[in-house]
């Protein structure tokens, strides 16, 4: 794809990155936002670089610090209010503490515009979306609303923003995200304010829609490409999609510069949207806020204990795993069951089990599956478990303080016969007796015929990834070679059972399962290499396609499982075959897939890929100079 030159004299001073995300996690575009901020800021200098999000009290809590508003945002803030519309002031933390402004616009929801009307200031808003751009919101969900309030919001906060004294006569960029944000580059537009404007998709809305039906999205962009024609509108009207659609195809057409993560999503805005993008950027990864080289081996090893601890717990009242022999894979991401491929994933486990048994293998393989879903809390019995698997640990630290002291000692006099000691010696009798006043009061002994739950926690039984495992007859039975823990919240060093953020708990796997057959990018099987963790993709994600282009050498630190016009029984059968060959590796081997798996992803360390957005947006500059001569 041809990239256009700036000219010298047109360069970016100034960027405001405009997303819902900013200081509100939500999903990816949250961590690649927040992962290039620190870049941006090191790139453009102090007071150039400003992160515009959505403000969520909740979230805002722990990712944002507010401060007193400056000064010289004073005026603008002010008159920020008086169009209904909430500012503060202070640093993204999860961002790197760049300088950042969330905006809330509720008061845009819940005020009518008259006093004694209905109509509420949004409904005025949509209203000028029609009468200026015909983007048809009539029928849109109650969600739609929120959003349009936050991009026109943030429009409105930029058209003062270029009027302060620091941003005055300076060469500034408007980089917008996804639809969500559009409103406010569609104002700008309209209102003639002076900015280069960027506008980004992560994936398009109808695309992913489509790709989350029965249709197949990828049959569809070939004929249409080869037939050089671009979607009908009222298939957006199909998908109920219609406004957030109007409002990412003018945005595409009216923005200065597209960018796309991929060639894939590049795909879908070509037939989609109706524009081939400008560029294509791939997500970057910033390795000081995932693990260092320094750190990584004590990052895997400190979680890989923390899972031994967990599946000791989990278990061991039921039967004995040998955590030793354990190949521990995950799959991760939003709960779209066919579109991340967790319908492709459990399928193979169960060819794995199947093959495993029937081998009588000596390894094992414990399966993760790491999709957010609703809960009611902890099952009592796991609950019970987990608390007597802690009092056990500290029972047992000082008897184990001993043992490694006498070993330690023995071993270092290397005498021919080593004096033979049994278990008993190491304790006391007070902590014998504790040890078995706990195993009289453990509730789990009439479980023992019992199987570990699929799911820690309360769910509703009609989960589909739940059914799916019983179907497959995927229920940690102790002659299972494939065991299964079905984990569906959001992972934190907090959670009372794993105890470990996402990036540790990735850190302590042996593989990350990612097998999509519709990802616009795919940043997980990126942060699984960062982490040095080999990864499986596919041939339909933008990461796969990228990744494919290496060299043959890099092959054991990432796969690329073929899903592009094949069944998903054939791809089931192709997951399984590498996650078995993976599993047969030497301990050397896969050492080596590690560091493999760490080279790939520092291809796209940020430090390589930032200067590629410089160069979008200086181009940017070069055409609002344009349109003024």
């Amino acid at each position: 794809m041809a990239e256009q030159q700036s000219m010298p004299h047109q360069k970016c001073q100034v960027v405001f990155e405009i997303s819902n995300e900013v200081g509100n996690k939500i999903g990816g575009i949250y961590t690649v936002i927040a992962s290039k901020a620190p870049e941006m800021q090191k790139l453009l200098g102090p007071g150039n670089y400003l992160a515009i999000g959505l403000f969520n009290a909740f979230k805002a809590r722990n990712d944002f610090e507010e401060l007193e508003t400056p000064r010289e945002f004073e005026e603008v803030f002010n008159q920020l209010r008086l169009e209904g519309i909430t500012a503060k002031y202070g640093l993204w933390l999860g961002g790197g503490g760049v300088e950042t402004i969330l905006l809330d616009p509720s008061y845009l929801l819940d005020v009518p515009l008259i006093t004694g009307k209905p109509e509420r200031r949004i409904d005025q808003i949509k209203g000028f979306l029609w009468d200026w751009y015909k983007i048809d919101s009539l029928w849109m969900s109650e969600v739609f609303d929120p959003m349009v309030a936050f991009g026109w919001a943030a429009g409105v906060l930029i058209s003062y923003l270029v009027e302060m004294p620091r941003f005055k006569n300076k060469n500034i960029v408007a980089h917008f995200h996804e639809w969500i944000s559009g409103p406010g580059l569609l104002y700008l537009k309209k209102h003639k304010v002076s900015v280069g404007t960027v506008f980004m998709t992560h994936a398009t809305q109808l695309g992913r829609n489509i790709a989350m039906s029965n249709e197949d999205i990828n049959v569809i962009l070939d004929e249409l490409l080869q037939r050089k024609e671009t979607i009908p509108p009222e298939k957006a009207y199909q998908y109920h999609v219609e406004g957030s659609h109007q409002i990412e195809v003018l945005c595409a057409q009216k923005a200065d510069i597209l960018i796309t993560v991929s060639e894939a999503v590049a795909r879908e805005t070509e037939v989609i949207l109706g524009k081939r993008a400008d560029f294509v950027i791939p997500n970057g990864i910033n390795f000081n806020t995932i693990a260092t080289s320094d750190n990584l081996l004590s990052k895997h090893l400190n979680a890989r204990g923390q899972l031994a601890r967990f599946v000791e717990a989990y278990f061991n009242p039921y039967y004995k795993l040998q955590f030793e022999d354990l190949m521990i894979i995950h799959i991760s991401g939003r709960y779209e069951f066919h579109n991340k491929g967790i319908d492709v994933f459990l399928e193979a486990l169960e060819i794995i089990n199947r093959q495993l048994k029937s081998q009588k293998a000596a390894r094992e393989v414990l399966a993760f599956i790491w999709v957010p879903a609703p809960v009611s809390g902890i099952k009592p019995i796991v609950s019970k478990a987990f608390e007597i698997a802690k009092k056990h640990r500290s029972l047992i630290e000082r008897p184990l303080m001993r043992m490694n002291e006498w070993l330690s000692y023995t071993t270092q006099k290397f005498e021919e016969h080593i004096e033979s000691k049994t278990l008993r010696e190491f304790f006391t009798e007070e902590e014998i007796a504790a040890i078995n006043a706990l195993a009289l009061d453990n509730p789990l002994g009439e479980l023992q015929e019992e199987m570990p739950p699929i799911c820690p926690f309360i769910i509703n039984e009609r989960d589909t990834i739940f059914q799916t495992l019983k179907k497959l007859d995927l229920t940690n039975k102790p002659s299972d070679k494939v065991k299964v823990i079905f984990y569906p919240i959001y992972l934190s060093e907090m959670d009372q059972l794993l105890e470990l953020d996402y990036y540790d708990a990735v850190a302590g796997c042996d593989m990350g399962i990612y097998p999509s057959t519709y990802e616009p990018y795919g940043l997980t099987p990126l942060e699984a290499l960062a982490l040095g963790v080999p990864a499986i993709t596919t041939d339909l994600s933008g990461f796969g396609l990228l990744v494919n282009e290496l060299s043959e050498s890099h092959s054991d630190g990432i796969h690329i499982l073929r899903r592009k016009g094949r069944t998903s029984q054939e791809a089931a059968n192709e997951l399984a075959t590498i996650i078995l060959k993976q599993l047969g590796l030497s301990k050397k081997a896969l050492e080596n897939a590690r560091v493999k798996a760490r080279k790939i992803a520092e291809i796209y360390s940020w430090e390589n890929i930032i200067h590629a957005y410089k160069k979008a947006y200086d181009t940017a500059i070069q055409k609002t100079a344009q349109k003024k001569e």
